[in-house]
């Protein structure tokens, strides 16, 4: 496989999330995420990457000292592939990885478990949309040719809700390149 130019990686992390219109700020919900990567270099620098992650994001009250039934939260878990260009700079002494890279692409998200306990969407919890279209940015620094650092923005394009919220989050992982 990789003598055809193709890498694959395992992704484990967490993801910071907020939603806008639930009237909640901050990125105070925090959720894991996990999957594996699949990369095709373009050329020495360029690559293209489909992913398969599961990701837990929403949103939820800053953390109190009270009991969990004070806090107002919102739980999404997504399954997602997303697609990303990517660039690659800075390559290392030995010549055999670069250390930096950028990448951007879209991604197709499948709701697959919810649950509020915020009073807003407790009754439309139901509605939220089952699938949603995001945009995402990132950035990631490779420590070696097994393991690298990745840090991600993603923003969706389409509403949780016919009336409206739209969710984005940052995500951060370490990446083990097989």
């Amino acid at each position: 496989m990789q003598g055809q130019g193709f890498k694959a990686s395992a992704l484990l992390g967490f993801t910071a999330s907020q939603i806008d219109g639930d009237n909640l700020a901050g990125f105070d919900k925090l959720g894991l995420t996990g999957g594996v990567r699949i990369t095709r270099d373009i050329n020495t620098r360029y690559f293209a990457g489909l992913e398969l992650i599961a990701s837990q994001r929403g949103s939820q009250s800053q953390i109190t000292l009270g009991t969990p039934s004070d806090q107002s939260r919102t739980h999404l878990d997504y399954i997602e592939i997303p697609f990303l260009f990517g660039i690659n700079d800075w390559l290392s002494e030995t010549g055999d990885f670069y250390k930096v890279k950028a990448e951007l692409g879209i991604s197709y998200g499948y709701l697959f478990n919810s649950s509020s306990t915020n009073i807003q969407f407790i009754e439309q919890i139901e509605d939220f949309r089952p699938w949603i279209l995001s945009y995402s940015l990132g950035a990631g620094y490779t420590i070696n040719k097994r393991w690298s650092a990745t840090a991600r923005y993603t923003r969706d394009f389409t509403n949780l809700l016919e009336t409206g919220l739209k969710s984005y989050f940052w995500t951060f992982r370490m990446e083990f390149n097989l």
